[in-house]
């Protein structure tokens, strides 16, 4: 019988009005998001649902935004039963919460102050990222280290799919593959609209702080493994994983080795739990073998339940 992973999106997925249908109709959830209120030193619930302010895309908010949305659906889903979890970047802390190594609001209070973090390592305009269409892996880390110089850097940084790696570095190096990548073979290259060069060795800077924060918090072994962005394997022991999170601030997402490990362990069921289907995308160019569900909303969450 084949084995089933669950799998949470990370930032990019994130909308004006995510997870409103849940709080009004669905108690689990109602609990979850007010519980992640209560603990954030800003207004979470008016961030998700009307964004007034114009708060949800800045990486601080939005990390604990999809954390939340994420688990308000986890948390309403009945017989989930999955062998494997695994998330993209920010994903991987719901994957966390879903396994048992981290409480639901220990791990929204780690991504916020990762957020933060992340958001004032650069001043604006210094760093950058963009996504590369058309080449494979080997043909862009040619390219950024032809670009590299002892002063400024791009590296890979997101192995999402063949044929779409997202490059991050210093801003200027990002500008000029972006104006030279058809030039250099891609089909396109997109600049993305983030303030830093996260997933970079860049964000190296950061490291300290953040190991130092996350030391507060109560890290248990997971209940089944978790497959971590760093070096795509699953893990179960708590130090190993928290160790990991550190690293993959300024390590590439390894989405593509992370996803060929889980088929290879049997897995032919992937679960996409949160807003968007932006996972489900790159597996299905990864192996179309595969079967896809995504639970987005409150309709895929009944559904959900009702077949079950």
């Amino acid at each position: 019988m084949g084995k089933t992973a669950i799998i949470f999106p990370g930032q990019g997925s994130q909308k004006v009005g995510m997870a409103q249908d849940l709080y009004q109709e669905k108690e689990s959830s109602t609990a979850v998001l007010e519980q992640a209120q209560r603990v954030l030193d800003f207004d979470l619930l008016e961030t998700m649902f009307t964004d007034s302010e114009g708060k949800l895309n800045q990486t601080e908010n939005t990390q604990p935004a999809l954390v939340a949305h994420s688990i308000a659906l986890f948390e309403a889903l009945e017989d989930i039963n999955a062998d494997y979890t695994m998330g993209h970047s920010l994903g991987e802390y719901s994957s966390l919460v879903a396994s048992g190594v981290l409480s639901f609001e220990d791990a929204v209070k780690i991504v916020r102050k990762r957020g933060q973090l992340m958001a004032d390592a650069f001043p604006n305009n210094v760093g950058g990222m963009a996504a590369v269409l058309g080449l494979d892996y080997d043909k862009v880390k040619e390219i950024c280290d032809d670009l590299s110089n002892d002063e400024e850097i791009i590296e890979p940084a997101n192995i999402n799919s063949p044929g779409q790696i997202v490059v991050s570095g210093h801003k200027s190096l990002i500008d000029k593959l972006s104006s030279e990548g058809k030039a250099l073979g891609a089909k396109r290259v997109m600049p993305l609209p983030v303030s830093g060069p996260f997933h970079s060795s860049l964000m190296q800077v950061i490291e300290k702080d953040f190991a130092n924060y996350i030391d507060k918090f109560d890290w248990h072994d997971a209940q089944f493994p978790v497959v971590q962005n760093v070096h795509a394997a699953g893990e179960t022991d708590a130090a190993v994983i928290k160790d990991n999170m550190i690293k993959q601030l300024y390590s590439p997402v390894e989405f593509v080795k992370s996803t060929q490990w889980l088929i290879d362990q049997g897995v032919d069921h992937f679960i996409e739990i949160g807003p968007g289907k932006v996972l489900s995308g790159l597996i299905k160019k990864i192996d179309r073998s595969v079967k896809l569900t995504s639970i987005q909303n409150l309709e895929d969450l009944k559904g959900w339940n009702e077949d079950e």
